[in-house]
C-alpha cells in the first residue's frame, strides 16, 4: 500500500501505467519488427554493397593497373619490332644499293671493255686499210719511177713484199 500511497501523490495510476508499459512494450516490439530490423537490414545490405563496391574499384584498379603494365610492354615489344623492321629494311635497302652500283660499274666496265675491243677492232682494220693504201701508192710511186708497169704478178709480189716490211 505504501506504493499505492507513493504513485498516488505523484499521480499515477499504476493499472494505467502497467497498461501503457504493455502499449509501449507492443509499440515497440512492432516498432523493432517492421521498422528497425527491416532498416537495419537494409543499412547491412548497403553497408555490403558499399564494400563489395570498394573491392570491386580495388580488383578493377589492379586490373587496370595490370593491363597498363601489359600495354607498356606490348608497345615496347612493338616499337622494337618496328626498329628491328626498319633496321632490317634499311639494310636490305641499302645492300640492293651497294648491289646495284657494283652491277652498274660491271656494266660499265663491260661497255669500256667492249668499246675497247671495237675501237681495237677498227684500229687494225684501219692499219690493214691504211697498208694496203700505202702499198698501193707505193706501187704507183715505183711505177712512176720506173716509168713502166711490171706484170701482174710481180706487182702482186712486190705489194705482198711491201706490206710484209710495214
Amino acid at each position: 500500500m505504501e506504493h499505492e500511497t507513493l504513485l498516488g501523490t505523484l499521480g499515477i495510476d499504476w493499472k494505467l501505467f502497467l497498461a501503457q508499459l504493455i502499449n509501449f512494450g507492443i509499440v515497440l516490439f512492432i516498432f523493432w519488427k517492421w521498422i528497425v530490423k527491416p532498416l537495419g537490414k537494409t543499412l547491412t545490405d548497403r553497408q555490403e554493397r558499399i564494400e563489395q563496391g570498394l573491392k570491386n574499384t580495388e580488383h578493377t584498379e589492379a586490373e587496370k593497373k595490370k593491363f597498363e603494365e601489359w600495354r607498356v610492354n606490348e608497345m615496347k615489344k612493338v616499337r622494337a619490332e618496328a626498329d628491328n623492321i626498319l633496321r632490317t629494311t634499311t639494310d636490305t635497302a641499302n645492300q640492293i644499293k651497294q648491289e646495284t652500283i657494283v652491277d652498274a660499274q660491271h656494266q660499265a666496265n663491260k661497255i669500256l671493255d667492249q668499246a675497247k675491243t671495237n675501237i681495237e677492232s677498227e684500229k687494225i682494220q684501219s692499219m690493214k686499210e691504211i697498208k694496203q693504201e700505202v702499198a698501193t701508192l707505193v706501187v704507183m710511186a715505183s711505177e712512176k719511177i720506173l716509168r713502166g708497169k711490171l706484170d701482174e704478178k710481180k706487182d702482186k709480189e712486190l705489194i705482198s713484199e711491201s706490206m710484209k716490211g710495214m
